[in-house]
Formats: C-alpha cells, sequence, structure tokens
C-alpha cells in the first residue's frame, strides 16, 4: 500500500500533467490573495481608525457647535423679529398711559408666543422699571424689590448695547440664579428711551443634552467655555481640568494635543464657534481610541487564519472537481485504451482543431446576427462623444464597419414620453418602462422603413429613444430638408401617443453634413426636449439656439420670493399671483436645466408653508391630509403653468382666505370694544380722534373700519345712541329739556336741532305727545 502511493506521489511530481499545474496555481491563487487582502485590510483598518482619531474630535465639536449655534442664532432671531413686530413698534408708552392693563396684557401675550415657538427657552420675561415689576409666562408678574437689583437692570437699560448674551447666574433675577445663558435686549429694541428689558434665559441642562448626544466613548468629556474662559456647560462635572484652558490657547483653534488629567492621557480638540465666539473642548481618552486598534489586529488574524485553511481545502477540492471533466475527456478519447501522453492533455486538443474551426464559424454567424445590436451600440456611443479623439481615418473605419455612411446630412431628435396618473393609458410608467421604450423603438424602425428612410432607433438607456437620421441630399431624396424632417418627427410623435395613450414630446436638433458634429447634435435636441418644462410638451420642439451654458449663470429670485411671502401674509390675493408669473418668466434662463426648476418651485413651496405655518395654518387645511407630501406632488408636474396653478389652487387661496377671514374676525372684535366705549360715555363730547387712540389706530382707517363693520358710520351710530338715551329719558324721568341734553352729551340748542331732525318733533313736544297718550 505505502509503496503504491508513493509511485502515485511520484509521478504527480515529476510528470508535467493538467491536473498538477492546475493545483499549484489554485494553491497559490488561494493563498497569494488571502494574504495580501488580510494584511493590507489589517493596515487599511489602522489608517482608518487613526484617521477617525484625526477627525472624530473636530467632527463632533463642530456638530455640537452647529446644534447650539443653531439654537440661540434661532432665538436670537425670533427675540429680534417680537421686538420689531406690531406691538413693541408701536407707541408703549402712550399704550402704557392710555390703557395700562392693554399694555401688560400685551407684554404677556408677545413673550408667552415667544416662549411658546422656542422651546428651548427656559424663562422669558419683560423687567418694566418705572414699576420695578418683571412679567414672565411662567413665573406670572413679581416686584424686584432690592435695590442692587434694580440698580443692575437698570444698568443694562442705561448700556450701549441694544443686546447681548451672558453666561453663567444671572443674580438680578431671583429666578436666574442656576447656571446657563441668558439674552438681554432693551425693549423697543434700537430705542433711546426703551420701556424695558426683555430677558430669555436658557438652562445649561439644554447644552449638556446636545453634548450627551454626541459623545461616542466611554469616558469622553464635552467642555463649553465662554469668550471670558468661564464654563457653560460640561458633560465632565463643574470644573475645568487645570491647565486645559491655557494649552487649548496656545495650541490655537483646531490644533490638537494631548493632555494627562488624574493619571489618563486624553486627545484634546479645542474649536472656537463663530456665532459666539465660545470655545469648545473635547476630552477623548486614548486608550479608549488604541482599543479599536487592537480589536481590529484581533479579528485581521482570525479571519486571515481561517480564510487560508478554508483556501487551501477548497483550492485542493475545488481543483479536484474543475479536473473531473477534463479527466473524462482524456478517457473518452483514449477509448479504454492505455495510451501514454507524450507531454500533457493539451496535446489531445492539438488533434481536435478542425472541430474547433468549425465552432470558430459558428460563432461567426452569431456575430452577424448580432451586428444590428452592436450598430446601435456604437451610434450611442458616437452620439455620447466617445469617439471624438479619433482621427478622420479611424472613425471612417469605424463607419465602414458598422455599414453607416458619413457623407450625409445628419438630424437627431430624441423621444420621450411624460404618461399622466389619471389612467385612461395603455402602459403604467412605473410597472410598464421597458414595455414602453420597445414600443417606441419598434414604432420608430417600422416609420422608418415605410419612408424608406436611413436612421437608427437608439435606446439611450434613460426611457427615452434618440433617432439618428442620415439623409443623402445629392441624390435627390424625398426627405432633404429640415422641415420634411419635422412633419416626418410630428407624424411620428402621433403614432406613439396613439398607440401608448398618454401624451408624448419630440426633441428635433439641426442639421449638419460632418459626422464629427453628432455629439453636438445630440445636445441639442437633448435641450430642445428639457424646454418642454417651460414651452410645455406633447409636440414637436425644434432647438432655437442658444449656449447650454447660460443655465451657469441662472440666480434664484430671492427678491421674488420675499415679495411673494409678504403678499400671503397680509392676504393681497392680486399681488401674489403677480409674484407667481414673475417667478415663472425668471425660470426661462433654466431651460436647459428642468431640475433647477423644480428645485426652485421646492424653495418657493417651502417659504409659502412656513409664512402659513406662522400664521396658524397646517397641511391638513391646505392639502386635506396632514400627511400629504406637497414636495412629492410638485415632482408629478410637467410644466411651469400647472406648477403655478397647483400652487396658486393648494396655498395661495387658502392662505388669502385664512387671513381675510382672521382679519374680519380681529376687526369685528376692535369695533365692539369702540361700540362698548360709546355706549359707556356717550354723555361726554365724545371723538372719533378720542376712539381710534384708544384702539391704536388712525382716525381715518377706524371710520373705514366702523362703516364697514356696522353699516353705519360713526357719527351716525353715536347720535343714534343718544337720541335713544335721550328718549328714554324723556319718558320715564321729569327732568328738563336742558338737562337731558348735558347728559346725554349735548348742549341744548344742539340737542333740540338734532332731536327734531331724527324724531320729527322737539323733545318738549315729544314729552306732550307721551303724557296725552
Amino acid at each position: 500500500m505505502r509503496i503504491m502511493l508513493e509511485s502515485k506521489w511520484k509521478r504527480f511530481f515529476l510528470r508535467k500533467t493538467i491536473f498538477r499545474n492546475m493545483v499549484t496555481l489554485a494553491l497559490f491563487a488561494a493563498m497569494i490573495p488571502v494574504l495580501a487582502v488580510g494584511i493590507s485590510s489589517y493596515f487599511f483598518s489602522a489608517s482608518a481608525v487613526q484617521s477617525e482619531v484625526n477627525q472624530s474630535n473636530v467632527r463632533i465639536l463642530n456638530n455640537v457647535s452647529a446644534n447650539i449655534d443653531a439654537s440661540l442664532e434661532r432665538i436670537q432671531n425670533n427675540a429680534i423679529q417680537m421686538l420689531l413686530g406690531t406691538f413693541f413698534s408701536s407707541n408703549l408708552t402712550d399704550l402704557k398711559n392710555t390703557n395700562y392693563t392693554g399694555f401688560y396684557s400685551g407684554i404677556s401675550r408677545e413673550l408667552a408666543a415667544l416662549q411658546s415657538s422656542n422651546r428651548e427657552v427656559s424663562d422669558i420675561s419683560m423687567y418694566v422699571p418705572e414699576e420695578a415689576y418683571l412679567i414672565s409666562p411662567l413665573f406670572g408678574g413679581q416686584r424686584i424689590e432690592g435695590s442692587p437689583e434694580r440698580e443692575a437692570l437698570q444698568r443694562e437699560l442705561d448700556a450701549e448695547e441694544q443686546m447681548k448674551w451672558m453666561t453663567g447666574p444671572y443674580a438680578p433675577i431671583p429666578a436666574y440664579k442656576t447656571q446657563g445663558v441668558t439674552f438681554i435686549s432693551k425693549a423697543p429694541i434700537l430705542s433711546n428711551k426703551p420701556v424695558g428689558l426683555l430677558l430669555i434665559r436658557i438652562d445649561a441642562s439644554l447644552f449638556k443634552s446636545i453634548m450627551d448626544r454626541f459623545v461616542s466613548y466611554k469616558g469622553e468629556q464635552i467642555f463649553i467655555l465662554n469668550e471670558q474662559g468661564e464654563l457653560v456647560s460640561s458633560t465632565g462635572g463643574d470644573q475645568v481640568p487645570p491647565g486645559l484652558i491655557g494649552l487649548a490657547e496656545q495650541q490655537g483653534k483646531n490644533q490638537r494635543f494631548a493632555f494627562t488629567y488624574q493619571e489618563t492621557e486624553y486627545m484634546v480638540t479645542p474649536i472656537v464657534s463663530s456665532f459666539n465666539k465660545w470655545k469648545y473642548i473635547d476630552m477623548v481618552p486614548v486608550s479608549q481610541l488604541n482599543a479599536k486598534s487592537k480589536g481590529i489586529a484581533l479579528i485581521t488574524l482570525a479571519i486571515l487564519a481561517g480564510c487560508l485553511m478554508l483556501g487551501v481545502v477548497f483550492a485542493l477540492w475545488g481543483t479536484r472537481r474543475v479536473y473531473q471533466p477534463i479527466k473524462h475527456l482524456v478517457a473518452q478519447v483514449k477509448g479504454g485504451q492505455a495510451v501514454e501522453l507524450e507531454t500533457d492533455e493539451v496535446g489531445f486538443v492539438r488533434k481536435r482543431w478542425l472541430e474547433l474551426s468549425s465552432t470558430a464559424n459558428q460563432l461567426q454567424e452569431q456575430l452577424s446576427d448580432q451586428m444590428p445590436l452592436m450598430r446601435e451600440i456604437f451610434a450611442l456611443q458616437l452620439l455620447q462623444g466617445r469617439f471624438v479623439h479619433y482621427t478622420s481615418e479611424q472613425l471612417e473605419h469605424m463607419l465602414r464597419r458598422y455599414d453607416v455612411p458619413s457623407s450625409r446630412e445628419h438630424h437627431v431628435f430624441v423621444i420621450a414620453s411624460d404618461p399622466q396618473p389619471d389612467g385612461g393609458v395603455r402602459f403604467q410608467q412605473e410597472h410598464d418602462r421597458e414595455l414602453i421604450v420597445f414600443a417606441v423603438k419598434n414604432i420608430t424602425s417600422d416609420l422608418l422603413r415605410s419612408q424608406a428612410l436611413d436612421g437608427i432607433a437608439i435606446n439611450l438607456m434613460n426611457d427615452q429613444i434618440a433617432v439618428w437620421l442620415f439623409i443623402d441630399v445629392e441624390t435627390g431624396s424625398v426627405h432633404e430638408s429640415r422641415p420634411d424632417v419635422k412633419s416626418f418627427a410630428e407624424r411620428l410623435r402621433l403614432l406613439i401617443s396613439d398607440y401608448l395613450r398618454f401624451p408624448v414630446t419630440i426633441g428635433l436638433s439641426g442639421q449638419s453634413d460632418r459626422i464629427a458634429e453628432l455629439p453636438e447634435l445630440y445636445e441639442e435636441a437633448s435641450l430642445s426636449l428639457r424646454s418642454r418644462m417651460i414651452v410645455g410638451g406633447n409636440q414637436v420642439i425644434v432647438y432655437a439656439g442658444g449656449s447650454s451654458e447660460a443655465d451657469l449663470h441662472y440666480r434664484y429670485p430671492i427678491e421674488i420670493e420675499a415679495h411673494f411671502e409678504q403678499s400671503l401674509q397680509i392676504g393681497d390675493l392680486t399681488e401674489a399671483e403677480r409674484m407667481l408669473d414673475e417667478f415663472a418668466n425668471s425660470m426661462k434662463d433654466t431651460v436647459s436645466k428642468p431640475e433647477w426648476i423644480h428645485m426652485s418651485y421646492y424653495r418657493l413651496l417651502t417659504s409659502a408653508l412656513r409664512t402659513a405655518y406662522a400664521l396658524g395654518l397646517d397641511n391638513k387645511h391646505l392639502f386635506g391630509e396632514a400627511d400629504a407630501d406637497p414636495y412629492a406632488q410638485i415632482r408629478q408636474i410637467h410644466t411651469v403653468v400647472e406648477l403655478n396653478r397647483w400652487i396658486h389652487d393648494q396655498l395661495v387661496q387658502p392662505i388669502v382666505d385664512y387671513v381675510h377671514g382672521k382679519q374680519n374676525q380681529e376687526h369685528e372684535q376692535l369695533i365692539q370694544k369702540v361700540v362698548r366705549y360709546m355706549e359707556d360715555n356717550y354723555h361726554f363730547d365724545l371723538s372719533l380722534d378720542q376712539c381710534a387712540q384708544i384702539c391704536g389706530l388712525s382716525p381715518h382707517y377706524l371710520s373705514k373700519l366702523f362703516k364697514k363693520t356696522m353699516n353705519v358710520s360713526f357719527i351716525e351710530y353715536l347720535t343714534k345712541f343718544r337720541i335713544e338715551k335721550s328718549i328714554e329719558l324723556l319718558r320715564s324721568t321729569d327732568q328738563s329739556v336742558s338737562e337731558i341734553a348735558e347728559r346725554v352729551g349735548y348742549q341744548t340748542k344742539n340737542f333740540i336741532r338734532v332731536f327734531k331732525k331724527h324724531v320729527g318733533v322737539t323733545p318738549g313736544q315729544y314729552r306732550g305727545t307721551e303724557s296725552e297718550m
């Protein structure tokens, strides 16, 4: 047995056989790649970990800083917007003198609205120095009793700064004596004589919760310091490690350095916020970072050893399996005879050369069958400019190989289908894309054959079909000029549209007799097709010239968006519609980039939604469903006209109607307030100016608003009410006419004249008539 095994192994190593070569090659093929992949994987992983060490700290701090800065900047902007709003822009001093209660209730309402829109804020308050009164939606109203606190708040009012951020406890306010950040601003802003001081408080817990979300390593600590080096918040206690701040300032911004604290080595990265100059310092234990490298090394070694073992086993097993057909083939050729091979099994392949030649002939026939497909692929590459670097001789050789004429007049047009979502179509765009392209290509090829035109229908692999048409003008071909090509394209478009039952658009290029200009013709056809976003689809669009680089100079019309948003806020439907038209006109510069049109309308939609949200409208009121996605609806619209119509119907009209309804309700409440004031004070010398001053409106505007709401003028209503009161007094009392005139706010002479004008008789006559009855 041992002798037989030794003889077998000797034959294996001494004889040149395919099996021995295959085993040797398989072992090398299995082991060398595994070793190479394993070693390179380890070094790559170690490099990746080192890169993570170098980048993770900056990434974490940038994320923390971006989140905190965004929150602080939004709170500051909202506060400024409130201070520049209608209430704080009015004459607060006069309002306080004339309507004390309305003054404080207005402040409370504004503060409550600001706090409700900024959930990060722990408290918002307004300090009024004249009464030393502090108003807060959370704590209510309270008087500042201590003189030091009053003096500190007065110094803030007397300071030149209009607004600022302060870190740490804020002693003048009892509720602000914990760690946090306080925003202080005069109210009104930019006023020489502010009536109060706005204070917005943010607890340090907000910053800690943000930092906790970005902590990636065990033992990692993040510190936030203000511009003076004072601690704002941290994840590692209330004290900054001694010496850390000094090292961070020496190293500079984004300069990493090592720092040892409590016998632990840390990798420290500082950054400085561009918003408020705060310093963000991140400390990551070096041991945590090195743990990943050690783990990767162990895992890589284990995987490498396992892969080597499996590679050897599978190489031997796979080689034997692969060699089995060769072994059976040699045995079949031998026919059971014990024939010694001269060299190896390859000698038998030489004897079958005639059979291989026959197989080659068969492959040549298959290649001829595939020529139309290869011709189409060549045409696609030619349109895409893959052969622009070829010389004229090389390109001519390629044209002859694929039987494409060169000395012709060339035209290119691109066909695109735009299925509609409202049914009645033969195919569905989402499920039948391949069928649609197949149908369009077949219809195009059939029409080319029926019209005896030379051309190639090309699948562009993007659900569109391009047609390369080459016309022999010199031989007097029927289709010699561009108008005839357009007629052919229109006929083709109608055939495809009738078959598919949805709109079809064709973009038609210019013409050229140079094959090298074919990519430009294809670009012209593509630009013509893209322009259907502006001019509309379902037609043949002829290239009108121009440069595709014009869209590089497109600028988003931000001024139109701002005017549009302002029109919605005040409920001006005519102006909002005009801004929509202006916005559509500005899109003409992006005819070659329809995706830019969608992006611009996404931004305009965001502006309208932001306005609706600020007014109190949500998606359910606008689109009927709370989970409706207006951005998805925009993506389904194919023309600018349809986009404008959709925005008008879904956003502009509902927002304007809501604003008008809200204004009417406010007007009615305001007029009812004026009416109550008139009925309570009719016996005084009332005037329109007095009532307008109480409401904070101009006399002219109040007069128009009163007439519109009550259907009578201000004077008519006051006169009618006074006459009714005088009639009651004439009936129920024995007072003289002079006394009654004084009680209803008239002089005697004027009272008699006005009474007779409205009642028909004098007050004395009226009383006499009533007595007789």
